[in-house]
């Protein structure tokens, strides 16, 4: 039988510093250094070891799929 692992998941936002305190807040992660670039990209850490990587993109258009 295969098994699935999820390392990370990377989403695009309009306002990082906002995205990151909500984070911060909502679910006590903890911002960790970004290893694999020099990108404006920050990451965070969730308790379980898993990250989340916030892409600013301010000038994005977000498109809700319902």
């Amino acid at each position: 039988m295969n098994s699935f692992s999820l390392n990370h998941i990377a989403l695009s936002v309009i306002d990082v510093n906002e995205s990151i305190l909500f984070y911060q807040k909502v679910f006590k992660c903890k911002e960790i250094q970004n290893t694999a670039s020099n990108s404006k990209t920050r990451w965070l850490s969730f308790s379980d070891n898993r990250q989340l990587h916030l892409i600013p993109r301010p000038n994005f258009e977000i498109k809700i799929n319902k």
